[in-house]
């Protein structure tokens, strides 16, 4: 045993793996590299299936004729090589169709074809056949009509009118089912408390007179809303009253102001036909305008304008007017028979003193004779 410890035979198997491990490492990339290759020409030469979802073309004179009755979509099985099959399945580029261009209105059953698949792949279309309706087309013109969720909006608010950015819309497909459309509606459906004004892109919905949605092509197929969105709101006519008038004067009261909007909620501007403005007269006794603010009634939560100016116009009360010259022409008439009065006692003192004075004449004449 120590000689062979001792000899060359160590020596000559610690060299031999050495040299193993050496070519090992050097032919380890040609290595892989033909397992690699094994492997993908195995995969390549495997079979494999696969069903994929593809959408149907259908051939046909789709200015004259409106088609329903088929699908969107058909289901295509797949079957061959590995590698056929899955470059046929990333790139979809076949086509399954269904062609009716030698066909007429009625109601027919049609095969479906495929091209584009290579001829080594097995392929089999679920449906085989579809069934399918021709009717001749009709376009006719209809308006949009808005339908909104008034629901959602705010406590005590309310919309405007709607505002599109088309107001008529063209709407094709076959005879009956356009005939049958009763009107093409939008649809708006606001978020949850909403206060603010609504603009969104609605998609449109032609309906019968029983709102069931039809299969029809509507052009185009959206549109575009504005609604403005605000507390509701009604415009009163203003209806002056008068309150604390001073006795002996006649008030006549005016304003340039109208109406007056008021906000509030819909059950009590339901029942307002006219907002009273009360007008105080307590310290008015010449013409003036006054500013007079308006007091809100209840459930009424705000006014525009929040006041208005109101011209009082102020004459004499008539009565007061009347008595005034009555005691006037009382007064002169007094004074008048008092003028009289003296006048006559004047004249009678004048006429004795008339007589006197004869009399003392004829006395000194008959003395001296």
């Amino acid at each position: 045993m120590k000689k062979w410890v001792e000899g060359p035979w160590p020596y000559r198997i610690f060299a031999l793996f050495l040299a193993i491990l050496l070519f090992g490492y050097v032919n380890i990339d040609k290595i892989n590299t033909t397992r690699q290759t094994d492997n993908n020409t195995t995969q390549m030469l495997a079979t494999r299936s696969e069903t994929v979802k593809v959408p149907l073309q259908i051939n046909a004179d789709t200015d004259q004729y409106f088609i329903t009755g088929y699908p969107q979509k058909v289901k295509v099985k797949l079957s061959g090589p590995n590698a056929l099959v899955t470059s046929a399945v990333n790139t979809l580029n076949f086509r399954i169709i269904g062609d009716l261009t030698k066909l007429s209105t009625g109601t027919h059953t049609v095969k479906l074809k495929q091209t584009g698949i290579n001829k080594e792949i097995s392929v089999k279309i679920e449906p085989a056949t579809i069934k399918v309706k021709i009717e001749k087309k009709v376009t006719k013109n209809f308006p949009i009509q808005v339908n909104v969720n008034e629901e959602n909006l705010a406590t005590d608010y309310s919309i405007g009118n709607p505002k599109l950015s088309q107001d008529v819309v063209e709407v094709s497909g076959a005879k009956s089912a356009v005939n049958a459309v009763s009107q093409v509606i939008a649809t708006v459906d606001p978020a949850k408390d909403t206060k603010k004004d609504i603009s969104e892109e609605v998609l449109l919905q032609a309906v019968d007179s029983a709102g069931k949605a039809l299969n029809v092509l509507i052009s185009p197929q959206t549109v575009n809303v504005k609604i403005a969105v605000t507390m509701n709101k009604k415009a009163l006519p203003v209806s002056l009253e008068k309150t604390g008038a001073v006795s002996g004067y006649q008030y006549t009261l005016t304003t340039d102001t109208q109406n007056v909007t008021v906000y509030g909620k819909q059950q009590t501007l339901a029942k307002l036909s006219s907002l009273p403005v009360t007008v105080d007269l307590s310290d008015v006794t010449s013409s003036t305008t006054k500013t007079v603010k308006i007091s809100l009634p209840d459930g009424v939560y705000d006014s525009s304008p929040t006041s208005i100016k109101v011209k009082v116009a102020v004459t004499s009360d008539g009565n007061e007017a009347s008595s005034q010259s009555s005691t006037a022409t009382t007064s002169a008439s007094t004074s008048t028979a008092s003028s009289q009065s003296e006048s006559t006692s004047s004249s009678s003192t004048d006429q004795s003193s008339s007589s006197a004075d004869s009399s003392a004449s004829t006395s000194q004449s008959t003395t001296t004779e």
